[in-house]
């Protein structure tokens, strides 16, 4: 596992800071896909890796993501459901968010060494 601080404390060169983002970035790919299936089992209680159910299919990280999202309360959702259900939509979109902004400095990386390298 990496040692973020030191990691930071000991990076010093442009690609060395590459190296950061892209490890940053396949660890938050790494934290969305588990914080996805453990949302879908904490709230269908059923554990992610137990078979589905015959005829059911596991649905996939926007199918869980967008039952998490709420606009508008569904009726009948008690306030602790919602709160619950909303915080963890926040905290995919935050890793989301994350995982767009490694792109973009990764992208931003290429562009400054040659900028018409094709991404």
């Amino acid at each position: 596992m990496t040692d973020w601080i030191t990691a930071g404390n000991d990076t010093c060169t442009p690609d060395g800071l590459l190296q950061l983002i892209s490890e940053a970035g396949v660890h938050v790919r790494e934290m969305q896909t588990a914080l996805t299936r453990a949302a879908w089992g904490a709230l269908n209680g059923r554990a992610w890796i137990a078979p589905p159910a015959e005829g059911e299919a596991r649905p996939n990280g926007d199918e869980i993501l967008h039952s998490l999202d709420m606009t508008v309360t569904p009726p009948g959702t008690t306030a602790k459901d919602a709160a619950f259900r909303q915080s963890l939509a926040s905290l995919l979109a935050a890793l989301d968010a994350v995982d767009r902004a490694v792109l973009t400095a990764w992208l931003a990386h290429l562009t400054a060494r040659d900028p018409e390298r094709r991404a």
